[in-house]
C-alpha cells in the first residue's frame, strides 16, 4: 500500500475514533443525567418521610411508623450516596469538579445546621 493511502486510512481511523469516543461521552452523559434525576425517593415515598419528620419533632410517632421513618431515611441514604457518584462521574466525565457539576445541575450541597 502506498505512503499517501497508508497516511488517508490512518487519518480516516483517527476520524472514526474521535467520533466513537464523542458519541460514547454524549451517551454516558446522558446516562449519568438520567440517573442522577432519577436516583431520589418517589413522591409518595417523599411526602410519607415529611409526615413522619414532622410527627417525631412533636413526639406523636408510634413504634411502627419509627421504624418506617428508619427504613425510608436508610433509603434515601443510599440514593443520595448513588447519586453523589454519578455526579462523581459526570463531573470526572466533563473534567470538572462535583461543585460544577452540582450548580450545572440546580443542586445546593447540604450543610450542617
Amino acid at each position: 500500500m502506498p505512503v499517501n493511502e497508508l497516511e488517508r486510512f490512518v487519518k480516516d481511523i483517527s476520524a472514526l475514533l474521535q467520533r466513537k469516543r464523542t458519541q460514547d461521552k454524549g451517551l454516558r452523559e446522558r446516562q449519568l443525567l438520567h440517573k442522577i434525576n432519577t436516583t431520589v425517593l418517589d413522591t409518595n415515598q417523599i411526602e410519607r418521610y415529611h409526615i413522619l419528620v414532622e410527627k417525631l419533632e412533636l413526639s406523636t410517632m408510634t413504634d411502627e411508623e419509627h421504624t418506617e421513618f428508619e427504613l425510608l431515611g436508610n433509603k434515601e441514604e443510599k440514593l443520595r450516596n448513588q447519586r453523589v457518584k454519578y455526579m462523581i462521574e459526570l463531573a470526572q466525565l466533563r473534567a470538572v469538579n462535583l461543585t460544577q457539576i452540582m450548580e450545572s445541575l440546580g443542586l445546593k450541597p447540604l450543610t450542617n445546621a
